[in-house]
């Protein structure tokens, strides 16, 4: 059951636009993203795929609204009862009857009405045995997949956005990878989708490594109006067993001194320009140390044979000298 519940939460939080599948059931697209004026009607076709070869499937659509639950962008759904949101826009047939390995399109039709306030506004349509009743909430989902409805009403929108925390885990650690938390809040009245790249210098100016792409899929890690969300990211040159040792990992990962980070995102129609920059410490002790050691033994074997070298010029010279 967990998992029918996590693959619904996946399809709904990330968007993915790949055909998802519950049971003997393929749904695809999983993502419709919508612009429309007050007062327009507008389709779209879902498609639907009874994956059994034997057996007729019978789906009954249903719709919930739903809002942002947390900083992970995990789905709160919820029955809309004011009547006045896009989860009452929506209109889907009654029922849905595949014949066995049977592809089906299916028209959603999304009406919006001339009183409709501008801006986001959002819903889910769940395919399943039964539809979802007005009692049921996150747990209600279960066996079910979904369609992701991101419907933007046009008018006196509002996009305002601004990452408010990009900082390392660890400021200082002692070999790659070097994790940063990103959260990003979104003031406005639509979802946005912010994406971009960090880049990364080394304590003498210089680029560390190509830049590091930030939530560059797109219709994936929206952040909805009034709304915070929290990304993670990942600077690693190598990828080892968490089993690897100290000196493995700062050997196969290694890096040194303090590194500048500049995040880089857009967002919006406008493709504003937000920036932020965080600095960090990598400190491999281990390499250091026997780094140093092989400097210092190689000093004195330095010394030595310049020495060495130094008594054979003088003897060279003394011998020459007592031949005369």
């Amino acid at each position: 059951m967990k998992k029918f519940i996590g693959s619904v939460f996946l399809a709904l939080v990330f968007g993915f636009g790949l055909a998802h599948s519950a049971h003997a059931l393929t749904l695809s697209p999983l993502t419709f993203e919508i612009t429309a004026k007050p007062g327009e009607t507008q389709e779209v076709v879902a498609k639907l795929f009874n994956e059994n070869k034997k057996e007729a499937l019978s789906i009954k659509p249903g719709v919930m609204s739903f809002k942002t639950k947390d900083e992970t962008g995990q789905p709160d759904f919820f029955n809309d009862t004011t009547g006045l949101d896009l989860q009452n826009w929506i209109s889907l047939p009654n029922a849905v009857t595949l014949a066995p390995d049977e592809t089906r399109s299916v028209v959603i039709t999304v009406a919006i009405p001339k009183s409709a306030d501008p801006g986001g506004h959002y819903a889910a349509i769940f395919w399943g045995t039964s539809a979802p009743s007005v009692q049921e909430s996150g747990t209600g989902i279960e066996g079910r997949i979904a369609t992701l409805i991101l419907v933007n009403v046009e008018g006196n929108v509002k996009e305002d956005a601004k990452i408010i925390q990009f900082n390392p885990v660890k400021s200082v650690v002692t070999h790659l990878p070097m994790n940063f938390v990103v959260r990003f809040q979104n003031s406005g009245t639509v979802h946005v989708h912010p994406a971009g790249n960090v880049i990364i210098w080394n304590m003498f100016g210089r680029k560390s490594t190509m830049p590091l792409p930030f939530n560059i899929q797109p219709s994936t890690g929206n952040v909805l109006p009034k709304s915070i969300r929290q990304y993670s990211l990942t600077w690693v040159k190598n990828t080892l067993d968490k089993s690897a040792s100290e000196w493995s990992q700062e050997w196969n990962n290694f890096a040194f001194g303090r590194y500048t980070a500049e995040l880089d995102a857009t967002y919006g129609v406008g493709n504003t320009l937000v920036i932020a920059r965080t600095s960090f410490w990598v400190i491999p002790w281990m390499v250091s140390l026997v780094g140093l050691a092989a400097l210092i033994v190689l000093f004195f074997i330095l010394r030595l044979l310049l020495i060495s070298y130094n008594k054979s010029i003088i003897r060279k010279y003394t011998q020459g000298n007592g031949r005369r």
